[in-house]
């Protein structure tokens, strides 16, 4: 049964025995995204992700049957969508970037008309068939510059290091990397050596993951902060004890 995600975001769970505490098995889903149900679990059910196969629990309720079928992506950090098209009209949810939407033709007041009858601003969305980001990817990573840090996060609400590079890979119309970061290195991308590092490459520490803004300057989500920041790529390599990999697309 393949259900499509109707919050914001849903939580995908290692342990839904243990739904407050975040384990390394835990990922996220967008709004608009597929998750293939496998089997019922209590309020959960179980399966995985389509965009990358993620595995674990999903609670029921943010999931819905039959959903029309999704063309259009957004395309801006966040929206929202509305009941009317207007921009006094009380917003009823957040859309994070790269969220999925299924919409229709009508066009009123700059707005948009959604299959289901909500209405978001006709300029934050994109055609998803051969949608992608300018070519810069650290452009793209810098639009998420002081998004909180949220372990297992994807979304512009909140964020991990691998989600991050995650999104950026798939916005620039590349295939949808692994969801962790140890599972990413090696995954795209050609292998650099650090010694010589360059805007757009994607640097990888122990558990840990980056882009590059310039020969120095490096973006990411970070526990140690709770925040996406900028950072001096050799304080980095101190702090994780060398770098692992860089990837340059």
């Amino acid at each position: 049964m393949l259900l499509t995600v109707k919050t914001s975001t849903a939580n995908i769970l290692g342990n839904p025995e243990t739904p407050n505490s975040i384990t390394n098995n835990d990922s996220q889903l967008l709004y608009g995204e597929q998750f293939q149900v496998e089997k019922e679990h209590g309020v959960y059910v179980y399966g995985h992700s389509i965009l990358d196969g993620y595995k674990g629990f999903v609670e029921r309720d943010q999931l819905v049957h039959d959903a029309p079928a999704t063309n259009s992506i957004v395309k801006i950090r966040s929206s929202h969508l509305y009941q009317e098209p207007s921009f006094k009209s009380r917003p009823v949810k957040r859309v994070s970037f790269s969220s999925r939407l299924a919409v229709t033709e009508t066009i009123k007041d700059g707005f948009v008309q959604l299959r289901n009858n909500q209405w978001i601003f006709a300029a934050h969305i994109a055609p998803i068939e051969n949608f992608k980001m300018p070519d810069d990817l650290a452009q793209t990573a810098h639009m998420f510059l002081g998004t909180p840090y949220l372990y297992a996060g994807r979304s512009s609400y909140g964020i991990d290091c691998s989600g991050l590079i995650q999104q950026i890979m798939i916005a620039h119309g590349h295939d949808c990397p692994p969801r962790d970061a140890k599972d990413q290195e090696n995954a795209f991308g050609q292998k650099v050596s650090s010694d010589k590092l360059q805007r757009n490459d994607i640097v990888y520490f122990k558990a840990h993951v980056g882009i590059m803004l310039d020969e120095n300057q490096i973006l990411n989500a970070t526990a140690r902060h709770m925040t996406t920041l900028i950072e001096d790529v050799r304080n980095l390599e101190k702090i994780y004890e060398g770098i692992t990999h860089v990837a340059r697309l």
